[in-house]
């Protein structure tokens, strides 16, 4: 009889529950800092975009994370070189980006419709090309900061990872 194991369940055997949180904690963290100058530049005050944005931030970081974090645990040896750092840095830039792109071109996309709770719009209205184009490029900026960010950072980032996967203070 075939069994489907979910990615979460395959996840959970390979590390154990303080494994996960600690890579949870510092893929939020991760995401955060590496998303709050870009939004607070481009924003400028307190909304609710910069809130939703800085959230996608957390967990776009977390989900990047908790996929290098096991490939980082599957992989054996190579665990403490540079090498294995960069490419764990740039597995989590990879993911993280590609998860935070997704997310705010939906964000974008009802932020530029103008759709609110109070005020809904016809969903045509959001693959207009205004819409779709505009909130597109803004998607694809996010994608490629999130991936420059783990490619340059990534040996750092990548070691932590590994220590965090180790079980390593």
């Amino acid at each position: 009889m075939l069994t489907f194991r979910s990615p979460a369940a395959n996840l959970t055997s390979t590390m154990t529950a303080t494994v996960r949180n600690r890579l949870l904690l510092l893929g939020s963290v991760w995401g955060v800092l590496l998303a709050a100058l870009p939004a607070l530049v481009m924003i400028r005050s307190l909304s609710g975009f910069l809130v939703a944005a800085l959230l996608v931030a957390a967990l776009s970081g977390s989900v990047g994370t908790l996929v290098a974090g096991r490939r980082a645990a599957r992989r054996k040896g190579s665990g403490g070189t540079v090498l294995a750092g960069l490419g764990t840095g740039f597995l989590q830039g990879l993911v993280g980006g590609a998860f935070a792109a997704a997310l705010i071109w939906a964000l974008t996309a009802l932020s530029i419709s103008e759709f609110s709770l109070g005020n809904r719009v016809d969903p045509s209205v959001l693959m207009s090309p205004r819409v779709f184009v505009g909130s597109f490029f803004v998607a694809l900026s996010v994608f490629f900061y999130a991936v420059a960010g783990g490619t340059l950072l990534g040996p750092a980032f990548g070691r932590l990872v590994d220590r965090a996967v180790k079980g390593r203070p």
